[in-house]
């Protein structure tokens, strides 16, 4: 599959799940042409004993992993220590209107072709708020209507989860594109965490998804629509 004139959308619940759930992609569709937006909700740091100045930390750092991946454009909606610490409870009709024409970078403005959300299997409650918001944005009788709407797999969470484990069922040779990822990912200095959210971890998932398929390394997603 080739994205040369392809619109990426990548939604976020938190800075560092675009990359660890899908920077190959990201970095596969910026190779052949297509663009890529991202859409982050939460860059806030609650469980630091300096909230404010992690948080700091965390949106330089963010701005640096969007460079080095070269996306297109991407806006942070809640940026702040305070603001991070409840988005479950946020209202869902919120979290919708954001995704579908509030964000610069929503629905209605992007207008994507693609679009890569979180999944619901996942023990975070972050991010199965996120895929709500998303399902209900991305209803097929509300245009405009992407082509290709797929989740990203959060490795951390997904063998711990309320709705059973990830099964995928589309996946994307990132043979090529590991590396991108990887780098990309280790501009989140704060968010490496040895043997959870490290170099091999990404690798040793690459490695097992590639072999679910027959190759080298790969990302694995859920298609709820691919229309050709």
């Amino acid at each position: 599959m080739n994205f040369k004139n392809e619109k990426l959308l990548v939604i976020a619940p938190h800075a560092d799940d675009e990359d660890l759930g899908c920077g190959g992609l990201i970095s596969k569709v910026k190779k052949e042409g297509g663009k890529v937006h991202v859409l982050i909700f939460n860059v806030g740091a609650v469980m630091k004993e300096d909230s404010d100045k992690a948080t700091k930390q965390w949106k330089k750092e963010t701005s640096e992993a969007m460079k080095f991946l070269k996306v297109d454009s991407f806006e942070t909606i809640f940026d702040s220590a305070s603001d991070n610490r409840y988005l479950d409870a946020k209202p869902l009709h919120s979290l919708i209107q954001i995704i579908e024409r509030e964000s610069k970078v929503s629905l209605e403005k992007i207008k994507p072709t693609i679009v890569a959300m979180p999944t619901n299997h996942s023990h975070h409650q972050d991010h199965v708020r996120v895929f709500e918001a998303c399902i209900a944005a991305l209803r097929p009788s509300r245009p405009p209507s992407p082509k290709m709407v797929i989740s990203y797999e959060a490795p951390e969470h997904s063998k711990w989860s309320v709705s059973g484990v990830f099964e995928p069922n589309f996946y994307i040779n990132i043979e090529k594109y590991l590396k991108k990822k990887t780098d990309a990912f280790y501009k989140y200095k704060s968010q490496v965490k040895v043997g959870v959210r490290d170099e091999n971890s990404i690798r040793s998932q690459a490695t097992y998804r590639g072999r679910d398929v027959g190759l080298k390394f790969c990302e694995a997603y859920f298609a709820h629509r691919i229309l050709t």
